[in-house]
């Protein structure tokens, strides 16, 4: 009778899980570029606003990287690595691309070694969208004429598998009782 019971349970959650709203949504990711002695990997780099793009400097030379954020010609923003040494962390720097200083576009940092352009690395930000829909036609907040359910009818599915599940288990538990008697 117990097996029966944790059968319709399980069952009623499963169903539960089934009629919920469900959400997505992407965390921050970081987005490596190694400057080796000769060369930049990779020299093309394609990322999300809120994203970070780390600078790895694995070679015996200081270099800075500076970006040009608004076309003026000035750099907005630079970091700076020494040289590779494995008991520092100083030979690497992050840009993070924050939505409100980066927007989307096509952006060049020019990366500077002994006070010269070394490289460039043509940096693509994409725009991170997290549109909502919005409430629905003749959602009102607090306002007298708003009424208790909303327009898809969501309020009255929720009830009503709310009452089934109920049910179910005052019948399982009724079942048990006689059972034991």
């Amino acid at each position: 009778m117990m097996i029966e019971m944790a059968r319709v349970l399980v069952v009623a959650l499963l169903l539960t899980s089934l009629v919920m709203p469900m959400a997505s949504a992407h965390g921050a990711n970081d987005f490596s570029i190694i400057m080796r002695g000769s060369s930049i990997q990779p020299g093309v780099a394609e990322v999300m606003q809120n994203d970070s793009v780390t600078f790895y400097n694995v070679a015996d030379a200081n270099r800075t990287i500076r970006v040009d954020l608004d076309g003026d010609g000035e750099y907005d923003q630079r970091c700076e690595t020494e040289p590779w040494n494995s008991s520092s962390v100083r030979d690497e720097c992050s840009f993070i691309l924050d939505w409100d200083r980066w927007p989307a576009g096509k952006y060049y940092l020019d990366v500077f070694e002994n006070g010269t352009i070394w490289n460039t690395l043509n940096l693509t930000v994409i725009h991170d969208y997290h549109e909502e829909a919005g409430p629905p036609t003749g959602y009102s907040f607090n306002s007298e004429d708003s009424t208790n359910e909303d327009s898809s009818g969501t309020n009255d599915g929720l009830l009503a598998i709310s009452v089934m599940l109920i049910l179910v288990f005052l019948v399982v538990v009724n079942r048990q009782r006689v059972g034991d008697e």
